[in-house]
């Protein structure tokens, strides 16, 4: 494997993230716990390409999510671009409705913001076409696209993300109700934040048009 956990113990996973997570808070700093639903047991690097985990995925890496979600500390949860075919055998977690809707959300009980690894890695560009992988990503359950490799073409930058979502909810390819209910968690951690850090967090809660929650879902508003 590539060493990408704190242990192959869950229970010392579980230690050494609320520690980290403690540490943060008291900085003023929210988490993100990554990478859901397990990336510990992978031999392959998902920047490169598509990375199946089937063959040495275990249950046993849901474990620290849940601990962490039930005391309340997951800030966020980053999504995999892993290929798990014994929990989804169509798509990697970051695109698969039955990994996070199904097994974060309604198995784990997890209602907060779930934001995506780099949509501009190989694992996602080399496979999916990229309006398709915001298209599977969004409706999914992911709340905020994460764009972090700086190399790709203008159509995958943050302004023209921002305009082939908003091109897909008036297609109806996502419904407005899925951005509305990724700003509305995305507007409530920033309150966290404000909270925390005592600074006024920008935004109001009311329901803006859609290219202002699309702003607050790349982290912009």
């Amino acid at each position: 494997a590539k060493e990408r956990s704190f242990s192959a113990d869950p229970a010392v996973v579980t230690r050494h993230g609320l520690a980290f997570i403690a540490a943060h808070h008291d900085a003023g700093v929210l988490c993100s716990l990554k990478h859901f639903p397990g990336h510990g047991s992978s031999i392959h690097d998902s920047h490169h390409g598509l990375t199946d985990i089937t063959a040495t995925w275990s249950p046993s890496e849901l474990i620290p999510f849940a601990d962490i979600i039930k005391q309340g500390k997951a800030d966020a949860v980053m999504t995999a671009h892993v290929h798990n075919t014994s929990l989804d055998p169509d798509h990697p977690a970051t695109l698969s409705k039955p990994i996070i809707d199904g097994i974060l959300r309604a198995e784990l009980g997890y209602g907060g913001v779930v934001i995506s690894d780099d949509m501009q890695m190989k694992a996602i560009t080399e496979h999916y076409g990229y309006l398709s992988a915001l298209e599977l990503s969004i409706n999914a359950g992911v709340d905020i696209i994460l764009l972090a490799n700086g190399s790709a073409s203008d159509a995958q930058d943050v302004p023209g993300t921002i305009a082939a979502i908003e091109e897909l909810v008036h297609q109806g390819r996502i419904p407005q109700a899925r951005i509305n209910e990724a700003y509305r968690r995305i507007m409530l951690l920033k309150g966290r934040i404000g909270a925390m850090t005592g600074r006024p967090v920008n935004g109001n809660r009311q329901e803006p048009n859609i290219p202002e929650r699309l702003m607050a879902i790349n982290g912009l508003g």
